[in-house]
């Protein structure tokens, strides 16, 4: 039974916080827009739940299966879920809608369970998702609409496959990573299945998780093309290539993160003790401020829809929660405590 469901208004959260110094005030908290999306597992399975930034906790999802929060939909009103499980000895994936407002009956089903459905993305009008898909090949990136049993339209058609499309912010094309050549590019599709894709990458390592600026004009992604993971930005003609930090590496690199006007990137540089630090860079260039101190594992740094504040995971008091901050690092706040762990945090506002 999947929907929205128990724990209505509170369920632990920020009531049981005592205020840090220097934390962010409860007003200051109330004050910020949107909810937060995240997997929790606190009950032993992987299940979606959400908060407000005051601390305000609701249940989404309860199925049987592992239930990942995916991107929520332009208008704000669903949110898609990647659920993962295993039946007759085989690892299944299923991409659902999750309206959320609905009840426990309301989630739907894009398509049967198959080995792969994952890493989708919504087109700015919200009439369609790209996604990987297995249904016609090893991993294409399709065309899917947001309704029952839908029909995936193929993009991409190598046979090495292509991985973690991101349709671009006017909804005409589609980034993605393609290993056509034995190693992974950057390609850009356009959003109709019609023309030659758009090389934007070419090196002999690899290049990964492609994502737009919010403007359009940038693409941000990951490679080890220096033989150490860096963030990089391209303009999607494939001119004025640049890693995102400089002269400024810190460590391992990756979970780039654009602010919603498009002048900041937050990213985590891991370390070499296993622990990570958040950082921030301006896309117009200039040495990353550090957000995070590096004494900890702090990760997967997320926007508040007015960029006034970030959401990050971190291990700093022993379990795995949600943190917020100031884009400066200020004001790190407590926001989940629920024993178990609660990660892959998305901030959007809900309509």
């Amino acid at each position: 039974m999947l929907g929205a469901m128990g724990c209505q208004g509170r369920c632990g959260g920020a009531a049981a916080v005592p205020a840090a110094p220097g934390a962010l005030s409860e007003a200051e908290r109330r004050a910020l827009p949107g909810t937060i999306v995240f997997l929790s597992e606190r009950a032993g399975q992987k299940d979606v739940w959400r908060v407000t930034p005051a601390g305000e906790e609701t249940q989404v999802t309860s199925a049987p299966e592992d239930e990942y929060p995916g991107p929520p939909s332009p208008d704000g009103r669903t949110l898609l879920v990647i659920a993962s499980g295993e039946a007759d000895g085989r690892v299944f994936q299923q991409l659902r809608l999750q309206p959320l407002a609905g009840g426990p009956q309301s989630q739907v089903a894009l398509h049967p369970p198959r080995p792969r459905a994952r890493n989708a993305s919504w087109a700015p009008d919200g009439t369609w998702l790209a996604a990987e898909s297995d249904a016609q090949g090893f991993s294409d990136v399709v065309r899917v609409r947001p309704q029952a049993n839908a029909v995936d339209a193929q993009l991409t058609n190598v046979k090495a496959g292509c991985f973690e499309p991101a349709v671009s912010p006017d909804g005409t094309e589609v980034a993605c990573v393609c290993s056509g050549e034995g190693d992974p590019e950057v390609y850009v599709f356009r959003a109709d299945g019609t023309g030659e894709p758009r090389r934007i990458t070419t090196f002999y390592l690899e290049d990964r998780t492609p994502q737009w600026s919010p403007d359009g004009k940038w693409l941000a992604f990951v490679s080890n093309r220096e033989r150490k993971e860096r963030v990089y930005l391209v303009r999607p003609d494939g001119s004025d290539l640049r890693a995102l930090s400089g002269g400024g590496f810190a460590g391992d690199e990756r979970e780039a993160a654009f602010s919603p006007d498009g002048r900041r990137v937050a990213y985590v540089a891991r370390l070499e003790d296993g622990k990570s630090r958040i950082w921030v860079a301006d896309v117009a260039g200039g040495a990353p401020v550090a957000l995070t101190d590096g004494q900890h594992r702090d990760d997967m740094p997320a926007w508040s829809p007015d960029g006034k504040a970030l959401v990050f995971v971190s291990e700093r008091d022993g379990d795995t929660d949600l943190y917020l901050m100031r884009p400066d690092g200020t004001g790190q706040t407590r926001l989940t405590t629920a024993k178990g762990a609660d990660w892959l945090p998305r901030w959007f506002t809900p309509r």
